[in-house]
């Protein structure tokens, strides 16, 4: 009898020590890695765990030993990139002269991170344009490339109030920039959530690229930059990163008025003048951060209800239009003179006043497809879809609802978007 009990202790305790094993194996890792790429077809997710991590410069290496596994080409894309768009040695070193003037005023969280993946790659400290490699130099030009090349045409708009069928905001935000002789950046397209507890952010943007195009924050605060030129002469001594500030004022700020307070404040000086779209679940408005030296230069928020420059007109009531054009009154006329800007703002009012007096999300995406031809033409033709659209954000706040249209891979754009939802956990 007890030899019986015996062999049964003996089998539970076994099985129970089995079971243990098996249980273990399949338990999640205790030290979790702090990045996941996923490939989702025509993107990458990427998750960015920054607690998880010691430090950002180790967020930095891990995010580049998985983008290299993800994208094994992925120093030849960016690097041949930059050199399509540098074009001659002369600029590329002027990108260059220009990064060094600019990184040093980058919260230094984020030069970790920069430095970080750089360390992973192969060009270390050589910078030879078109080599195949990227260099520390050319990681922090593909990062503060909106601030030292600049970027070309956008526009963005949002619905709300009485608007919007649901009544709370929905957002269309266009990206329009050069694609690459290769279609380099429709290769790197990625959603990167940062989930830093309270300070978590979602950026729809590129693979390696650390600052903010297009994103949002976990209080639902949205932000898109444009491009918006003057032709005052380029400064980039001692001045910011408006896409790294970007990034960091929604790390920080919770909501419209404290995102663009901290992009504003006189103490930040950019070396281009540009726009910051803004959104929340209540409303909308447009940073105007005009950079020059000249009396009729503002640096504040446009909304529904602001005064415009003569000539300028909006008039739809409980929304808010943008592209690349400054138009308080009293700042910079850059938009009266502009074929493209004047000819999409028209567009962009007329395909909204012809959805009626309520505007649902099928319908936003319809007025951010449109173009003026049979084909998709030119900003210059005043379409908003256009040969330069890279992405199609539509975005609610409320809900947290994302919809995107990422430029396929082989450049070929269709006739009409084709949006896949994307979901972004916190």
């Amino acid at each position: 009898m007890k030899k019986k009990i015996s062999i049964i202790v003996l089998l539970i305790m076994l099985s129970s020590s089995i079971m243990s094993s098996a249980c273990v194996h399949n338990m999640p890792i205790d030290k979790k890695e702090s990045v996941g790429i996923t490939d989702k077809g025509n993107y990458f997710e990427v998750n960015i765990d920054v607690k998880r991590c010691k430090t950002h410069w180790k967020v930095g290496e891990e995010y580049a030993r998985k983008i290299l596994k993800a994208v094994p080409d992925y120093e030849r894309l960016v690097d041949s990139y930059l050199a399509e768009c540098s074009g001659s040695d002369s600029t590329y070193q002027l990108y260059i002269k220009r990064v060094n003037d600019i990184k040093t005023q980058i919260p230094i969280d984020y030069i970790n991170e920069i430095e970080g993946m750089a360390s992973i790659f192969s060009g270390k400290a050589e910078d030879v344009s078109g080599d195949g490699k990227l260099s520390l130099q050319e990681i922090y030009m593909l990062n503060l490339f909106p601030d030292v090349a600049r970027s070309t045409q956008c526009s963005a708009l949002a619905v709300y109030g009485e608007r919007s069928v649901s009544k709370k905001t929905i957002a269309e935000r266009i990206l329009d920039w050069y694609q690459g002789s290769q279609n380099q950046l429709a290769k790197l397209q990625a959603v990167i959530t940062f989930k830093n507890d309270k300070k978590s952010i979602c950026s729809i943007g590129y693979l390696g690229f650390m600052g903010v195009i297009s994103g949002f924050n976990n209080d639902r605060v949205f932000a898109a930059i444009l491009d918006s030129r003057t032709g005052q002469p380029y400064s980039s001594e001692s001045k910011n990163s408006y896409p790294m500030d970007l990034r960091y004022s929604l790390e920080n700020y919770k909501t419209i008025d404290g995102v663009a307070n901290y992009l504003k404040a006189a103490k930040r000086a950019y070396s281009i003048g540009h726009l910051i779209f803004l959104c929340d679940p209540k409303t909308a408005g447009v940073l105007e951060n005009n950079m020059s030296t000249d009396v009729n230069s503002l640096r504040d928020v446009r909304r529904e209800n602001s005064p415009l420059n003569d000539g300028i007109e909006w008039g739809i009531d409980n929304s808010l239009g943008v592209v690349n054009s400054f138009m308080l009154i009293g700042n910079y006329d850059n938009h009266s003179s502009e074929t493209g800007n004047v000819l999409r703002w028209d567009s962009m009012k007329n395909q909204l006043l012809s959805k009626g007096d309520e505007v649902t999300l099928d319908e936003l995406k319809e007025i951010a497809s449109y173009y003026t031809g049979s084909t998709v033409g030119t900003q210059a033709e005043g379409c908003l879809y256009n040969v330069r659209t890279q992405q199609i954000i539509v975005y609610e706040p409320s809900t947290n609802h994302l919809e995107v249209f990422f430029r396929p891979e082989d450049g070929v754009l269709p006739q009409v978007p084709e949006f896949e939802r994307v979901k972004v956990k916190f």
